[in-house]
């Protein structure tokens, strides 16, 4: 199985336990896990580390976002 099916899976048994439960919980959850994956890394890395993690994720947003929205993208009107 390749890494991209590994993680598409493991996220797919991940994202009903956090279903339902506000933005707050959701990224204290989130945070906690990101937390003990950046403890595991020796001190000197853990920044470089975050940071490729944080472009990650910014490269993943667009595609997250088709997914919750459709093509149209997020839903800007009515927004201030």
């Amino acid at each position: 199985m390749s890494k991209a099916n590994r993680v598409e899976r493991l996220s797919m048994k991940i994202r009903p336990l956090l279903f339902g439960h506000g933005p707050d919980v959701q990224s204290a959850v989130l945070a906690d896990l990101v937390s003990l994956w950046i403890a595991g890394h020796h001190p000197e890395l853990r920044e470089k580390v975050l940071d490729g993690f944080v472009e990650l994720i910014e490269q993943l947003v667009p595609e997250s976002e088709k997914e919750i929205f459709g093509n149209a993208g997020f839903p800007m009107e009515g927004m201030h």
